[in-house]
């Protein structure tokens, strides 16, 4: 069931070497080559926001494993994604 209070956003979507169509959504500029969760964790842990992993296949890609964070929901998803991104690659964000 879908918590309302959380958002989900894959590891795909930090991927620089997939498309727009295949799942990034992040620019290139700020996406990782071969993206760890490790990296999207310390992101995560420098907003300060509560998570948890989880191992699943993305749907874009359901022939290969990858992760999902299940985020607590303070802003829009797309904003969201943009700011884990620069803090995980130490911008400022």
């Amino acid at each position: 069931m879908k918590e309302r209070d959380k958002q989900i956003i894959w590891l795909d979507y930090f991927d620089a070497n997939l498309s727009k169509k295949e799942g990034r959504k992040v620019p290139k500029a700020l996406a990782f080559q071969n993206p760890r969760p490790e990296t999207i964790e310390e992101g995560l842990k420098r907003l300060n926001l509560k998570y948890e992993v989880h191992q699943a296949k993305y749907p874009k890609r359901h022939w290969k494993m990858s992760y999902y964070f299940q985020v607590e929901k303070k802003m829009k998803k797309q904003e969201l994604i943009k700011k884990v991104a620069k803090a995980a690659k130490g911008l400022s964000y």
